[in-house]
């Protein structure tokens, strides 16, 4: 009963180290932005939930941030980045 225990726990510990790996790959960055142009990323995360997309920002090293978009709303948010850097 011990032994099958332990399998039950091993097939518990694989499945949660597949989903954490799966749901990083969701993610895209679509943009990078540094130093003083960092506050930029919020305000295009801000456009594009308007413009329901689910976007996140993540903080990489020291200023830099990045904006992520799920995968499947890749093109459309690099079409919105892009007419979002127009109107700036």
């Amino acid at each position: 009963m011990y032994v099958v225990w332990i399998i039950v726990a091993a097939i518990v510990v694989a499945a949660i180290i597949f989903a954490a790996v799966k749901a990083k790959q969701r993610w895209l960055t679509v943009k990078s932005e540094g130093g003083t142009r960092a506050e930029q990323i919020d305000r295009l995360q801000a456009y594009l939930k308007a413009q329901d997309i689910k976007a996140k920002t993540v903080s990489v090293s020291g200023s830099v941030r990045q904006l992520k978009v799920l995968r499947k709303d890749e093109a459309r948010a690099r079409s919105l980045v892009e007419s979002f850097n127009q109107e700036a």
